[in-house]
């Protein structure tokens, strides 16, 4: 046999070596103190006892620590808690979570413990992870308060820090019902608080949908009910049938609804209030899943609608329910039960009891057809239908021909009127408009334009409550019709308005013929009346005479105090002029006596244009003469005496020319009004033998000349001979 190879040696040599350091190890003593759980032990703390733990020969660590720590197993086996649904090499390390020999005061199970466990943070531990789907007020508790252990550091003999609850309800809370119920707390209970309940298993009876989700079970099964829960105790006890709506609801519907409904529906065993209707009759409106039965989004068909009396018939076809049952109401009021014919049962009346029991006459039967008979019956027999259409309420159906039948019949303007322009809102009908009741007479419709200038007329005549001036509709109608103000009442085509009999000035002369207008101008803008027609007082203030209308040509001149107020009863301008024209004098003018001008000789004879001169157009007050030029002969002659008269008084030119004849009719006597007194040789003289023409301008020189005799005679030899004076004889 040879030697053996050296791999063969150095495996030998290897093997030995570990079986020596196998030995040495278990003869060694403990790394650590054992933590205050396994210290108490009796055994364990042995230097003999290691094996306990970690297992000898024919036993592992895991194994041993499953021996002592049977739960686990169980969990391992079971695949819960934890344990169960770690993964095997996670499981089979006990060590790996759970380490020892540090101590008396150390915890075996840390936070590393859960981090290797997966569980980064144990106060935010997924419940759900071991089967407890843990939520509502389990979520506010603390570790401690379900698990009492969790933050000591020795747990009591025989206690666990984290396994061994149940997940029972009862583990933890007190069964208020002593155990007379077989199902489960959380067959009717949430984990939020007890108060909320719910059934799981209840779709079998009902679905607790809609109205019936969120109901504690004593509102459906109370103490002394049939659907008591103490009935459903026990094995034996008789389980209802799936129930329909009248097992606990009544029944609110009129017998003819419920008739004509199920006839619909189909349901030919549905019985009438005085039993219990089928339940498919019910949900053909009310669903399980409505939270109530008037709920909002209930559809009735309109056939169904039509079976409780009141068909969908427009305008009621595009309603929504809301619209006729508030749904703020209770049932009864809500669904009162009303005929399509009454309005008032849903319509509150607007004219506030106006027409409440009143009877009306008959309407001639070409009346509107959407009006109802309209044969003397009441408002309160026929409903709104007497003035309304069944579709509508505006427009109304009252027209012109029913109107008829009231005290105003509608003609002229009033038949295009507004319903509102007389029928106004009333105060004492709380802003409804008056319908009945109302005064026919235009005065209590139309404010008075003529601001009671006619009443004091009116109230003193004799024929005013009989006769002609006797109306029907009041004292506008005296003179006027319906078809405008603006035009005076006519009568066969001519008017017959009497302007002296109304307001005591005769229309005469130009006055008969003009136009109201222009005297009465209109207005751009109407009054506070509406009125557009002009006001006398308003464009002339108060009327006093011509003046008061027409601008004085004359500006005052013939107002002053030296002339007469009136002659021969004629005042104003009538003391010349007529109303056919202002140029009409039937009176004659005497000029001297208005003007203090007489006309005399060639101004007798003169047209009176060659002193006023006409205009072409009337100036700013109407004049169409022209003013004389003055009350002076200069005012109308041009002087040919080229100013040697400068300065002359008015009557200057009389005192040469005091004939109106002609001016070469001289009357001036030069003694008295001259410088030079004429003697016996110039009285003889021609007036031209001294006053020449000059040579440049042919004017005749008159003043100023020489007195002195050589100016005109020149000087003589002779002359210069002193001859005594002959003395002048006067």
């Amino acid at each position: 046999m040879g030697m053996p190879s050296p791999k063969t040696l150095i495996a030998v040599v290897s093997f030995a070596a570990v079986i020596s350091a196998a030995v040495v190890d278990f003869g060694q003593t403990a790394p650590g103190e054992l933590l205050a759980a396994h210290g108490r032990v009796e055994g364990l703390s042995l230097e003999n006892s290691c094996s306990d733990c970690h297992g000898g020969w024919s036993s592992s660590m895991t194994s041993s620590c499953l021996e002592c720590h049977s739960i686990i197993q169980t969990h391992l086996d079971q695949g819960i808690g934890l344990h169960g649904i770690l993964d095997s090499t996670v499981a089979d390390n006990c060590a790996g979570c759970h380490s020892d020999h540090h101590g008396a005061n150390f915890q075996a199970v840390n936070d590393l413990s859960f981090a290797r466990a997966g569980v980064q943070d144990p106060r935010e531990f997924e419940h759900q992870l071991i089967g407890f789907a843990m939520n509502g007020a389990h979520l506010e508790l603390d570790c401690n308060q379900c698990h009492e252990h969790s933050d000591v550091k020795l747990v009591p003999e025989g206690a666990h820090r984290f396994i061994g609850l149940a997940q029972d309800c009862a583990s933890c809370h007190e069964d208020v019902h002593e155990g007379q119920y077989r199902t489960s707390c959380v067959d009717c209970h949430h984990q939020h608080g007890f108060d909320s309940q719910h059934y799981i298993k209840h779709s079998g009876f009902l679905d607790l949908v809609g109205g019936h989700a969120g109901l504690s079970c004593a509102e459906c099964h109370g103490e002394d009910s049939n659907h008591s829960l103490a009935v459903l105790r026990g094995p034996a006890a008789k389980r209802p049938a799936y129930r329909d709506c009248a097992s606990c609801h009544s029944l609110p519907h009129s017998e003819s609804f419920v008739l004509g409904a199920a006839a619909i529906s189909g349901v030919a065993n549905a019985r009438t209030l005085t039993g219990t209707p089928a339940n498919q009759l019910c949900t053909n409106c009310h669903l399980a899943e409505h939270t109530s039965f008037a709920e909002d989004a209930i559809e009735l068909s309109a056939a169904l609608h039509g079976a409780s009396g009141f068909p969908l018939a427009a305008p009621h076809d595009v309603q929504q329910c809301a619209d006729c049952h508030a749904p703020e109401l209770e049932y009864d009021e809500r669904y009162p039960g009303r005929d399509a014919d009454t309005c008032a049962a849903c319509h509150d009346d607007v004219h506030q009891g106006q027409f409440a029991g009143l009877n009306f006459p008959s309407v001639p039967a070409e009346h509107t057809s959407s009006l109802v008979e309209f044969l003397g019956g009441s408002v309160d027999e026929q409903g709104c239908l007497v003035c309304h259409s069944r579709t509508h309420f505006a427009p109304h159906t009252f027209g012109t021909e029913a109107h008829g039948s009231t005290d105003l019949p509608l003609d002229g303007a009033h038949v295009e009127a507004d319903c509102d322009s007389c029928h106004a809102p009333a105060e004492e009908l709380g802003g409804a408009p008056r319908f009945h009741g109302l005064d026919h007479t235009c005065e209590s419709c139309h404010s008075d334009a003529h601001r009671g200038f006619f009443e004091e007329v009116l109230g003193t005549h004799p024929a005013k409550e009989s006769g002609p001036l006797a109306v029907s509709h009041g004292d506008c109608a005296r003179c006027h019709d319906t078809t405008s103000f603006g035009t005076a009442h006519l009568q066969d085509g001519k008017q017959s308005f009497d302007h002296e009999f109304w307001t005591g000035y005769a229309l005469t002369g130009a006055h008969g013929t003009a136009e109201c207008t222009s005297c009465h101008v209109p207005t751009d803008t109407p009054d506070a009346n509406g009125r557009l027609f002009g006001a006398i007082e308003d464009i002339y203030g108060s009327v006093t005479g011509c003046a008061s209308c027409h601008d004085d040509v004359h500006e005052g001149r013939f107002d002053k105090r030296r002339h007469p107020e009136t002659i021969d009863g004629r005042s104003d301008c009538a003391r010349c002029h007529s109303t056919a024209s202002f140029r009409d004098q039937p009176h004659g003018f005497n000029h001297g006596r208005w003007t203090g001008w007489p006309l005399a000789d060639a101004h007798a004879e003169t047209g009176c244009s060659s002193c006023h001169e006409p205009l072409r157009r009337p100036d700013a007050i109407g004049r169409t003469w022209m003013p004389a030029a003055g009350t002076g002969c200069a005012s109308c002659h041009e002087s040919p005496h080229q100013g040697q008269f400068d300065k002359p008084r008015a009557k200057a030119c009389v005192k040469c020319h005091e004939s109106a004849e002609a001016f070469s009719v001289l009357s001036f006597d030069h003694d008295l009004e001259s410088r030079f007194v004429l003697d016996e040789a110039h009285e003889e003289v021609a007036c031209a033998a001294c006053h020449k023409p000059e040579e440049e301008t042919d004017l005749i020189r008159y003043r100023p000349l020489s007195r002195e005799c050589v100016d005109c005679h020149g000087v003589h030899e002779k002359a210069l001979r002193r001859r005594p004076k002959k003395k002048r004889s006067r």
